[in-house]
């Protein structure tokens, strides 16, 4: 296995070395600690869409919770009590969720509904979930409709500062619920425990090397998801560095906008899934950028192509990128959030057998079993302490049983590496291989460059045997739908020995994806089927 395209390791990359059980084990902070940053001088910055900033020093923001737990009580919010909200990327969001926590709730995140069309689906199954949790009060933003069943509080109403006195915290065993962010056809609350949190963000953050003197946190992700919220807000914020936040819609219209983001704040931490990374990868960028600084940023959320780091390092690296600063990471939210990563190899992303990419190796506390080989991968288990308390579903709450969690996720362990391929649900059998969407996927976005935006391979037949492929492509400058479609069936056929039918050219943002951005393939499949994927959405199809 190989860890480097070329050039000599970064002299800023994270000083981690192995990990000290230490790491794992020593308390650090409490959450309540990590809530109260009373006198520290740190900074926290959402930028909105219009680039207009509001900044916070976290001294000044513990002064912002107080007075929002005080009126959160005020309001009927009692010891003990969930509180739902959809987190916002903004100040005013963090603001009312973290309030929760300093009012002695329990904060429940939910995402909010994929599509407007969905909305009192979304509606009317979240709010049987948090019917069962005895769940009464959501915290809404600007014209947001409360779930049914519960009392709206505005997180308007919460924002200000009355000079209020801070109380002491005393926050539930179970701080966190997080809604998982796939189909809404049964929604899962993650359940997380207080000490199991803080120690995870504690573990995180030493991990990391976090130094408040030197490190500035700059993301765009959605806070409503474990990704943005635990492993870079909370993170940074249990570190005592300063962080800067833009919206993950501003990302979605421009993908530049994240770059431009990290050379602006002269940012040394940063992360998104993997196809944040590849959509920054192929868009222009002015030349004065300046991303020297960067030694931290995280890949992950879905398979990780070697040739998609390259091409983002092909542009990044222009701009003083070190390639030891991608580091590849796997995790879940039923492991709080993190679970393997190659943050301590300090040689940037490590190849594998067939150009798989390392999700690195286990962090402190977490214990990864798998006996998958890259000819047969198995089911990735993972057992340890960062594991979460349980369900809440619509049947109640349902506890974890046993010491390991199956991820449902295959793939396989080389040398301490661990190699995520896929979900195990999103497999197909052929000429006794076994082949993942993923792999398809992969391959279709190589022979449609550089026209292909994103792809989705579906399961079309009961019998596990085939793939269907929808691929995104832009329209402009797009010279032959149907030439793509082609080159693009001709590929996969050529590197995985398999057909793949029908191959559908769609307009951009017809492939449905979850709140966090990962494809959904079961509802792309449930689309073709029932004739969603049509009419004027369609650039060719070949079946």
């Amino acid at each position: 296995m190989t860890g480097s395209t070329g050039g000599a390791p970064s002299a800023i990359a994270p000083p981690c070395g192995d990990w000290p059980w230490r790491f794992a084990t020593d308390p650090g902070l409490s959450l309540a600690e990590i809530v109260r940053p009373f006198g520290v001088p740190q900074t926290l910055t959402f930028l909105d869409s219009t680039g207009r900033r509001r900044t916070l020093s976290y001294d000044r923001f513990a002064a912002h919770l107080a007075t929002a737990a005080d009126r959160l009580r005020r309001a009927g919010v009692h010891p003990g009590m969930p509180v739902a909200t959809t987190i916002g990327t903004t100040m005013r969001g963090v603001i009312a969720a973290l309030a929760v926590w300093v009012a002695g709730g329990t904060l429940v995140s939910v995402p909010p509904p994929p599509r407007r069309a969905l909305r009192a689906e979304h509606g009317r199954l979240f709010g049987t979930v948090l019917s069962t949790m005895d769940c009464r009060f959501q915290v809404t933003h600007q014209d947001e409709e409360p779930l049914p069943g519960l009392t709206a509080i505005p997180s308007a109403a919460l924002d200000g500062d009355d000079g209020v006195s801070p109380s002491d915290v005393d926050i539930p065993p179970v701080a966190l619920v997080q809604f998982t962010s796939g189909s809404i056809g049964s929604p899962k609350g993650v359940a997380i425990g207080r000490d199991t949190l803080a120690g995870h963000l504690t573990m995180i953050t030493r991990c990391m090397g976090l130094e408040s003197e030197r490190d500035v946190v700059a993301t765009w992700l959605p806070f409503y998801h474990d990704f943005g919220l635990i492993c870079f807000f909370l993170t940074a914020l249990c570190g005592r560095v300063s962080q800067v936040h833009m919206g993950p819609r501003d990302f979605a219209r421009d993908p530049s906008a994240w770059l431009r983001l990290l050379s602006t704040e002269r940012a040394t931490v940063t992360g998104g899934p993997h196809f944040g990374f590849a959509l920054a990868g192929r868009v222009p960028y002015p030349d004065d950028l300046d991303l020297s600084r960067m030694r931290v940023a995280l890949n992950g959320g879905e398979r990780i192509h070697w040739s998609d780091l390259e091409d983002f390092q092909k542009v990044a690296g222009r701009f003083g990128f070190p390639w030891e600063a991608q580091l590849p990471v796997y995790g879940l939210a039923e492991s709080t959030v993190g679970t393997t990563c190659t943050l301590r190899q300090n040689t940037g992303p490590v190849r594998g057998p067939g150009d798989l990419v390392s999700s690195g190796r286990p962090l402190p506390g977490s214990i990864p079993h798998c006996t998958g080989t890259p000819q047969a991968p198995a089911n990735l288990h993972i057992g340890g302490r960062w594991l979460f308390d349980g369900y809440q579903t619509a049947a109640g709450f349902q506890p974890r049983t046993g010491e390991v969690f199956d991820t449902g996720d295959a793939g396989f362990l080389v040398e301490g590496e661990t190699f995520v391929l896929g979900r195990s649900g999103d497999l197909v059998s052929h000429g006794g291989r076994n082949l993942f969407a993923e792999d398809v996927e992969a391959v279709a976005l190589q022979a449609g460059k550089p026209w292909t935006h994103s792809c989705a391979a579906f399961k079309v037949d009961h019998g596990d045997q085939r793939f269907g492929l929808c691929v995104e492509a832009g329209t402009r400058d797009l010279p032959d739908s149907v030439g793509l479609a082609k080159a693009v069936r001709s590929a996969v056929a050529a590197a995985l020995d398999t057909r793949v039918e029908p191959v559908l050219v769609v307009i951009p943002g017809s492939i449905p994806r979850t709140t966090s951005g990962k494809v959904q393939r079961g509802r792309c499949r449930e689309a073709y089927l029932s004739g969603g994927l049509a009419g004027r959405k369609v650039l060719a199809e070949l079946s």
